[in-house]
Order: C-alpha cells, then sequence, then structure tokens
C-alpha cells in the first residue's frame, strides 16, 4: 500500500463518530478540539446519549442545559421541530407538545430521560408525575424559537454515503455518523445538511480490500459468465467502484446488463450487491418509480433491480428518468402534491443497476447515463457440480470482502477521485466521446481505477499519468464509446421495438414469456397459431415466410391490447405507429391482418429487426448466422 493511501487511511481512522446535535455556534464547534468537547460532557462514540447540549447564555428566552439530550431544530407553520435523544427527526405542534408521553418519547432512550425533563421543569404539585408537563412544552418551544425558522427544503440525509465540506466523505449508517474531524459540525448537523437518526445500516470495515482480492475477483466474474466484450468484468467492477462512493462523485454512471434465461443474470446480481457491503439495499425483483422514491427517499445507496421488465407493469420508463436524474451531483429533487396541499419532496442519490432480457425504452439522453453490458448463455467445459462450487466460493468471498471495498474506495476517494475522474473524463472525450459520454465513461474509470490499482494514476516523480494505464483505460472504453454513438443513430422506432420485445406475457397454464421470446420462436415453428395467439394479446403478428426470415405486424393507433403493454411509456395510446413510421423500412400492410380475433390495420416490421432473425447464405439453402 502506497505512502499516499496510508496517510488517507490515517486520515479517515480518525474519524469521529457523532451523536445527536449540540446547540452550538457552528464556528465554536469547528475550532474546538475532540478532546476538549469529550472532557464538557460530549462523546465521540455512537451511543444514544452523545454529546450534551450547552447553554449559551444570554437572556431573555429559555436555555435548556448542557446535558439535555433533546437538539431543537426551529419552529415553522405552528410546528416544533426537534432531533430525539436517539438523533430521529420528530415535529410536534404546540397542542402535542402539552401531552405528557409526546414529550417523554423526545427523551426516550437517554439515560435517566425523566430526570433531564424535571431538570428543565420541576413538578410544581402533587398531580405533577416527575417533571411539570406545561413548564417543560413553554421550555422547549421556546427554545425552538430562539432559532430561525425551521426551513422544510434543508437537505436532509439518510443512510449512504455523502460528500463533505472538505471532500472526505461523509457515511450515514442509521443512528451513528461517521466523518473527519475537520468537517464543519454541529452534532448531526454537518454543513448545513442534517443527518437524523434512521434504522440501522452494516458498516463498512476497518480492513481496506486488497488489490489482489479484486483483480482475482475481477477474473473470476469474467470467467463465470459469457461475457459480449472481453473488458466487461472491468466496466463492471469500475461501477462498483463509483457505485459503493454513494453521492460523493459529482457524476454517477449507472448500468443495464442484458441477457437470455440461462446467462445467470440473478447469480450476478447477487454476486455485485454482495460486493457492494452496506451501501447495497438488495436486489429487488420488480418495482415502480413511485416506490423506489418513498423507500430510498434521501438515501444515497446502489439500487439493483433485476428483471427489469416487469417493472410496475410496464413502467420501466419511469425508472430510466429517475436514474438520469439521479446521475447529477445534485440527485434527483422530485416534488408530488398532496392532499393537504402541503407537498412532499423526494431526493435520491447513488447509483442504479438494472438487468434483463431485453433493456427498457432509452432515449439517447438516458443512454448517456447508462453503460450497458451484455451476456451469453453460460459456456463452460466444467462440471455443473463444479461449476456451482466455483460460483458458491465466489459468492462467499463477495460477501466476505463487501465491507472492505467500501472501505477501500472511502479511503482513497479524497485523494484520488476527482483528479482521476477529471483525467479520465478528458480521455473519453479525446477518443471520440461526447462531453456526456465523458462524465459516464470517466466515472466507470475512476472506480476501476482505484478498484484495481493501489498506485494513483499520476506518477509521483513526473507529475504525468501513467501511459500504460491509460493505455489500458483506452481498451474498456472504446467499446463504451461505440455503444453510445450507436444509441445516439437509433431511431424512435427502435427503441419501440425494444419495448414492447422486453414485454412479458402471461401464459395459458402458468408462467410468462417476453415477446423476444414468442418471436424467436415463431422464426423457426412450423405452427405459428399458438404463440401467435399469445402475441396477439399485445397487439402483434409474427407473418408466415421462410424460417429464420418472417416479418413481424404491429397493429395501428390506440388499442388497448398494447396500451396495456406500452403503458408509462410514451408510445402509449397509439403513439406507438409515429415511432414506427421513422423507421424508412417499415411498411403499411396492404390489407387488414388478423390479430386477436380481429382484422385491423397495422406496420409490417422487416425480419432484420426480429429476435432470431437469420441472414440466408449467399449460395442459398440454410442460414449464414443468426442476430
Amino acid at each position: 500500500m502506497g505512502q499516499d493511501i496510508g496517510a488517507v487511511r490515517r486520515a479517515f481512522d480518525q474519524a469521529e463518530q457523532v451523536g445527536p446535535i449540540r446547540q452550538k455556534d457552528a464556528s465554536e464547534v469547528h475550532n474546538e478540539p475532540p478532546s476538549d468537547r469529550s472532557s464538557r460532557g460530549g462523546s465521540a462514540s455512537p451511543d444514544i446519549d452523545g454529546p450534551d447540549l450547552i447553554d449559551d447564555g444570554g437572556g431573555g428566552s429559555a436555555r435548556l442545559p448542557r446535558s439535555f439530550p433533546v437538539q431543537p431544530l426551529g419552529m415553522a407553520a405552528g410546528k416544533f421541530h426537534f432531533l430525539t435523544a436517539r438523533g430521529e427527526k420528530i415535529e410536534l405542534t404546540a397542542g402535542a407538545m402539552n401531552n405528557r408521553a409526546n414529550l417523554v418519547a423526545l427523551v426516550a432512550g437517554a439515560a435517566d430521560a425523566i430526570d433531564h425533563l424535571a431538570g428543565i421543569a420541576p413538578p410544581e404539585n402533587r398531580r405533577d408525575n416527575g417533571f411539570n408537563v406545561a413548564s417543560a412544552a413553554d421550555k422547549l418551544m421556546q427554545a425552538c424559537s430562539d432559532l430561525p425558522l425551521f426551513d422544510d427544503a434543508m437537505q436532509i440525509r439518510h443512510c449512504g454515503t455523502w460528500r463533505g465540506a472538505n471532500g472526505h466523505p461523509i457515511v450515514h449508517l442509521g443512528e451513528q455518523l461517521i466523518t473527519a474531524p475537520s468537517e464543519p459540525r454541529i452534532g448531526r448537523m454537518i454543513n448545513k445538511a442534517l443527518y437524523p437518526a434512521v434504522p440501522a445500516r452494516p458498516a463498512p470495515s476497518n480492513e481496506i480490500c486488497s488489490q489482489a482480492d479484486l483483480e482475482w475477483t475481477r477474473d473470476r466474474i469474467r470467467q463465470f459468465w459469457n461475457w459480449g466484450c472481453e473488458s466487461d468484468a472491468d466496466v463492471l467492477m469500475g461501477f462498483i467502484g463509483q457505485a459503493v462512493l454513494g453521492q460523493y462523485p459529482d457524476w454517477r454512471a449507472h448500468c443495464w446488463i442484458k441477457g437470455k434465461h440461462g446467462s445467470g443474470k440473478s447469480t450476478l446480481l447477487d454476486v455485485v450487491s454482495s460486493l457492494m457491503g452496506g451501501m447495497s439495499i438488495g436486489v429487488k425483483n420488480s418495482t415502480s418509480a413511485a416506490a423506489m422514491r418513498q423507500t430510498t427517499n434521501r438515501m444515497a445507496v446502489a439500487r439493483i433491480f433485476d428483471e427489469a421488465e416487469k417493472t410496475a407493469g410496464g413502467a420501466v420508463e419511469e425508472v430510466i428518468a429517475l436514474f438520469r436524474l439521479m446521475s447529477g451531483a445534485d440527485g434527483a429533487q422530485v416534488e408530488r402534491g398532496t392532499s393537504d396541499h402541503s407537498g412532499v419532496r423526494f431526493e435520491l442519490y447513488g447509483a442504479g443497476l438494472l438487468a434483463s432480457i431485453i433493456p427498457g425504452g432509452m432515449a439517447p439522453q438516458d443512454q448517456s447515463r447508462f453503460v450497458m453490458l451484455s451476456m451469453g448463455e453460460r459456456e463452460s467445459d466444467l462440471d455443473p457440480a463444479d461449476q456451482a462450487l466455483l460460483l458458491d466460493e465466489l459468492q462467499s468471498d463477495a460477501k466476505r470482502l463487501g465491507a472492505s471495498i467500501w472501505a477501500r474506495m472511502l479511503s482513497l476517494a479524497p485523494d484520488r477521485w476527482d483528479r482521476t475522474f477529471r483525467i479520465y473524463n478528458g480521455l473519453v472525450q479525446g477518443i471520440g466521446g461526447v462531453a456526456r459520454s465523458g462524465d459516464t465513461i470517466g466515472a466507470i474509470l475512476a472506480g476501476w481505477d482505484l478498484m484495481l490499482f493501489d498506485a494513483p494514476l499520476i506518477c509521483p516523480t513526473s507529475g504525468e499519468p501513467l501511459r500504460d494505464r491509460l493505455d489500458l483505460a483506452k481498451a474498456i472504453a472504446q467499446p463504451l464509446i461505440a455503444m453510445t454513438q450507436e444509441a445516439e443513430e437509433e431511431s424512435e422506432g427502435e427503441r419501440f421495438l425494444r419495448t414492447l420485445f422486453g414485454t412479458y406475457i402471461s401464459k395459458d397454464h402458468g408462467g410468462a414469456v417476453t415477446v423476444a421470446e414468442l418471436i424467436e420462436a415463431l422464426q423457426d415453428s412450423p405452427d405459428l397459431e399458438y404463440n401467435n395467439k399469445l402475441l396477439g394479446r399485445v397487439g402483434a403478428r409474427v407473418l408466415g415466410g421462410d424460417q429464420g426470415q418472417r416479418e413481424l405486424f404491429v397493429i395501428n393507433g390506440h388499442n388497448p391490447l398494447l396500451d396495456r403493454a406500452m403503458a408509462g411509456t410514451r408510445w402509449r395510446g397509439g403513439g406507438h405507429t409515429a415511432a414506427l413510421d421513422t423507421m424508412t423500412a417499415v411498411t403499411k400492410s396492404p390489407k387488414p391482418i388478423r390479430v386477436a380475433g380481429r382484422a385491423m390495420r397495422g406496420r409490417i416490421i422487416p425480419a432484420r429487426f426480429l429476435p432470431g432473425f437469420r441472414v440466408k447464405a449467399p449460395e442459398g439453402g440454410g442460414y449464414d448466422h443468426a442476430v
């Protein structure tokens, strides 16, 4: 481990774990040595009592004693905002403040909780049970009114990895915070952002994952899956590296893995999730944009979804759009109206990973935020039992390494991330990528660099980037740039078809199949009727003709069959017809064609755009290859 890495690690090891907020001037806290803070009754440990509040002096207003465990945050619109003794954010009305149970709930979890309330409001008569409720409520409300009005637009951050003001990461683990000692803070208020307590998450390790372990992991990922490109395993490692940093990078790339049934997507996603340690919230096999907003609001974590075709009845476009917004430094800032007209705000940060048979419909602005990886069916000379054993070993290693991978990236990022990202961003643009490709592929390469190399990209002697490292990065970047360029040239009709191909159709006797699988089967099947009956449920039909050369008919205009499949996309309500018309090879059907029992007009898509298409050999007879 290099001297520079060791220095960064030592700085991170000195990070403090922060308890509830102290009511104190920010400059005073920032300039005060940690030892002084702890000697006056505060605590750097993550116990629930945490640092004490202090009496900041002055007359006229009610003041809370140093040892009081609840932090007032301010008032607004008739509500009083606090962090409880456990660090949770809570708001109470004036009426609720005069309820004894609500006041006890504020201090619950602190040692001698009732004594703290008695200290600010001693019992005045025999009816008082431990403390005087009215007096305690008055003093707590006055403490809130001494502060500026509480701003609902304040940044409130939950679990994940965040960028601090001094360039070091801030790690929110639920009830604990880890941050560098130099970070300007007042307890859980760090650089004007609030980090309230939430349910706990696993922590990063005290050990840093070694370069050798990561290389061995990368090599096995490359070997155990049938990747479309030799560098795909490196790209995936780069994605993991930048994803475990949450909101820390100014730009986050997302990843989409496509592969047929039997390619091992689900197993791979489990491995990737484990390699991210506590920064992954687990692999989900179905979601919607609304569910993602509600369950991961204010979090800076990695979100992983398998079988992305199934999202919200086909509304994968909304998930893609949310990921697109999450790419930038400010994350996805979404506001929604509520029945009481108060509105609700969602803030989502981090990277996303999707897997499916066919990627959903993505506009160029979406594609520019994603790296696309493809896998074929597994091909291995190993005995199936031996292969299963090796995969089990990889999964066990991934679980063991996840927390230390997170620790590695946290340690290296302050010293290396920004400069490494800028160099790779420029490299990508220098070999033909547009500015947005520079951001996305540059983030992947920066993650790859920190994951797989202990030595920094910049030579400490010459001050120049290492040439052999740049050459390796170019080889990784070039296929990604080519893919981005192809996506920019893709027509709207082709994007619609890609979404249609990924749609699931329920079978008559249980189970489901994608449109792509049905079309591929119909290219070879001598009997078109049964599968065409299923295909009719999305308003389509494979026409007769030579095997591997059959065309697809898609009905025109607004149709409930196709609308159901396109729910949540811009092609619903007949919009697909205009999309198909952008493809010059698509033609209008000369006569109505029967679909789902009705004769309808539509568009005919040539076979070369369809799954299962095969090019005929020049001499005739047989086929040259499948597409």
